[in-house]
Order: C-alpha cells, then structure tokens, then sequence
C-alpha cells in the first residue's frame, strides 16, 4: 500500500478530457479525474495530494480461538510540498498525513501473531505523520525532522502492498511488541539523517521518541509528545538494476540526475539488500515481570527480480526474504521470517495485475514460552502463516484483491486449530 501511495505521489496526474464521458470515467488515474485540472496545475507548482479508501473484509469459518468475521476501513490524504517550484529554496520540501480508520480485529479475535490485515491498530482521527526536509551536497545527505512513524522506513518490506498479512504487506509485525518501534498510524517526534554517496548505496541512521502508548500519550497526533525512552535506529541498504541515476531512499534526483532510456532488446532486473537495527535503553520485563536495561532488534531484508518476460517492463517474478532477532529474554516474540513472491502481469492483456505468495514465520521464546507452562498453559512454539491472493487493477483508480490465508499452530499455540481466512480489500484513489 505504501509503494504504491509513493507511485501515486511521485507522478503527475493524469488531466483526463472534460467532456467526462464513459470512456474518459473508465481510463482516468483518479475516481475524482484532475478537479478540472486544478490537480496536475498544483503538481506543477510542486503540490502534491495523494487521497484513498481502503478496506479488508475477512472471515475464518474454522480454526483459531474463534470462528467469526471482521471488517477494517480506513481513508487516508497526503500532501508533499516541494518548494524548489513554489520559492526557489533548493532541495526544502515537506510532508503530511492524515487520516480516519475504525474496524475490527480479526487477528486478535483469532489469537494469532501475524495479522490477517496490515490496516488494523485502533480506532481513531489523527494527524499521522508531518516533517520538514532538506538535501545537501546534490542530494547526497538528506535531513528529515517531525512527527515520524518508524516502521515506514525501519523494518519494513520493500514489496509492500503485495499482500494483507501485516509482516509482509507493512513492516515486522514484531518491532513495536519488541523495541516500541513507531508505526503509522501513529507517528512520534523525530528525526533522520541519510547519507547516499553513489547511486547504489545509502546509509541512514534515526532517533525516535519511543511512546509505549502512543494513541493514548497524543490521542490526535497534534501534542508532539516525546514520551518513554528514545529508540535509536540505523539501516544500510545496496541497490542495483535500477533504472533510475538516484537511490529511492534519497528523495528527488539532483538537477543533473537523468534517467537513462529503456533499451529495447534488454531487461532489466532491479534488487536491493539491507540490514538494520534499533536499541531502546528502557526498561524491558522478562516472563517473571523482573526488570533490565536496554532491548534491541536487528533485521535484514533482501528482495530481487527473478524472470522479466518483456524488456522494458517488470512483467515476471520477484522475490523477497526478510528476517528479525531480538533478545528472548526480554521479547515474547523474538524472531520473524518472512518470505514472499509476486507474479506481475500474470497475463499478458492485465498489465496491472498481479498474484502474490507469501509465508511468515514467527516464534516465541523460550523463556516466556517455559514460563507459560510452569503456570499451566500449554507450551508455545511458532505459528506460520501462509497467504495467496490476486491484485486486480479493475480501473486505474481501483483495486479489488481477494486473499486466501492459512495459518498453523495459531498464535504459536499447537492447543488450537488451524485457521483458514478469507477475505479481500478494495482500494479506491481519489
């Protein structure tokens, strides 16, 4: 969902005709066209608005803690402000976000670990995420400060969007239960600089306020509260096969960044690899409530074309492998493996469309699953999760996605069933 609200953001709209046929109803990027071409002429002038419904409608009819059904909704609006356009400060550009979103949890209904749905958090209206950044040195050093949600840009998945279940259509699902990770939408105070000395390497490092509350501590996303300890935050990544002059990760391309042209007879087959990590100095409890300073988390994530058909085009297969570790002692759910592939344009007259395969893998530790026998339940182990599902761009505006998951040894608990979910969501871009 992220990648492809960043696609929205970074094109121009399209101006649709005025004479707002059926034709022209059916082929315009957005539900609402150019707001008679108001859209495309703020774009030019560097303001950019990204506006979008989206839903997941589930259900398990066997399986889990409980057979039932959910559903969670969500409308969200982003503006980006480039003022290199609108009063020649080179390299200054702004950010924000907000939305409303209410539901219900399947996944806590279920009782398991990886979320049936990556929207599902809390009921609530708020201002999510704003920052201020500037680039320097021809965009080779980026600083960004404001209201930031971590795992949209610590941890999580480079295909984003690509599935439903949350480790892989969001970020780990463990890095806030761990390590208090923010996520949208619930963003805290901070601030990131990034340093991208070629075009295929980059190394960013973040302080985040680390609010074990955050809906509570800022129900609105207005008050700026810096609360608990700070997270500190690093990630290293390397790109290759990329069409582009610029890493994605630095923002917009210096002045004399210029794409190079597709060659007609080749293919290319971008890839990327990345290893993070985030500390917190709090007070962290083990399975006996006995307290110790400081808990962290690493990660690593590796994504790569595999088979591209057409040259030109990102018709094929990619891959994508991630892992997290953190210390079990302190960590219920200390190690998440998440593994997924993606067929694009699986046929050749569905340009848009795409078939996604994914599996989470995630485990409790030792410790707190020991502890949890010596107090009578039953011994816990890891759950895995499997996912397949069918992206279908019915208009440019709108996506339909059925999804069928299963789930074994629910919430790592071998006591209960396993759990088949169905379900999909609907994306509509205004």
């Amino acid at each position: 969902m992220l990648g492809a609200a960043a696609a929205a953001q970074n094109a121009l709209p399209s101006n649709p005709s005025p004479n707002g046929s059926h034709a022209d109803f059916a082929s315009r990027q957005y539900f609402f066209g150019d707001w008679g071409g108001e859209r495309s002429a703020l774009a030019e002038k560097g303001i950019v608005f990204d506006f979008f419904y989206i839903t997941d409608m589930q259900a398990n009819p066997i399986g889990g803690l409980q057979q039932t059904y959910a559903g969670w909704e969500r409308i969200r609006g982003t503006v980006d402000i480039n003022f290199d356009r609108m009063i020649s400060w080179q390299g200054l550009s702004f950010h924000a976000t907000g939305l409303w979103q209410s539901g219900a949890n399947l996944g806590g209904k279920i009782g398991t670990l990886a979320n049936p749905s990556d929207l599902v958090s809390q009921h609530t209206t708020r201002l999510d995420s704003f920052w201020v950044q500037q680039v320097f040195l021809n965009n080779r050093i980026r600083v960004r400060a404001g209201q930031l949600a971590g795992l949209d840009f610590y941890g999580n998945q480079d295909y984003g969007g690509t599935w439903l279940m949350e480790p892989l259509g969001y970020a780990f699902g463990n890095l806030f239960s761990s390590i208090f990770e923010s996520f949208n939408p619930a963003g805290v105070p901070g601030a990131e600089i990034l340093y991208a000395p070629t075009t295929h390497f980059y190394v960013k490092s973040s302080v985040m306020s680390g609010n074990r509350n955050p809906y509570q501590q800022d129900p609105t996303g207005t008050n700026f509260a810096i609360r608990n300890s700070a997270n500190f935050l690093f990630e290293t990544g390397y790109l290759w096969g990329v069409n582009r002059c610029w890493p994605a990760e630095v923002g917009p391309p210096p002045p004399d960044c210029t794409v190079p042209p597709v060659v007609a007879t080749g293919k290319t087959y971008p890839g990327s690899v990345k290893f993070g990590a985030i500390y917190n100095g709090g007070k962290f409890p083990n399975p006996k409530g006995i307290e110790s300073s400081g808990n962290y988390l690493i990660y690593g994530m590796a994504s790569q074309a595999l088979l591209r058909t057409e040259a030109g085009s990102n018709r094929g297969l990619d891959a994508t492998l991630g892992f997290d570790y953190s210390p079990g002692d302190v960590s219920r759910e200390n190690v998440q493996i998440t593994a997924g592939a993606r067929i694009n344009a699986p046929f050749a007259r569905r340009p848009k469309d795409r078939i996604g395969i994914g599996f989470v893998y995630s485990k409790i530790s030792d410790p707190f699953s020991n502890f949890g026998e010596l107090l009578g339940g039953s011994p816990l182990g890891s759950e895995k999760a499997f996912e397949l599902n069918y992206s279908l761009q019915v208009r440019p505006y709108l996506l339909v996605q059925p999804t069928f998951q299963y789930y074994a040894n629910v919430g790592g608990n071998p006591a209960l069933s396993n759990a088949p979910v169905l379900g999909f969501r609907t994306k509509v871009t205004f």
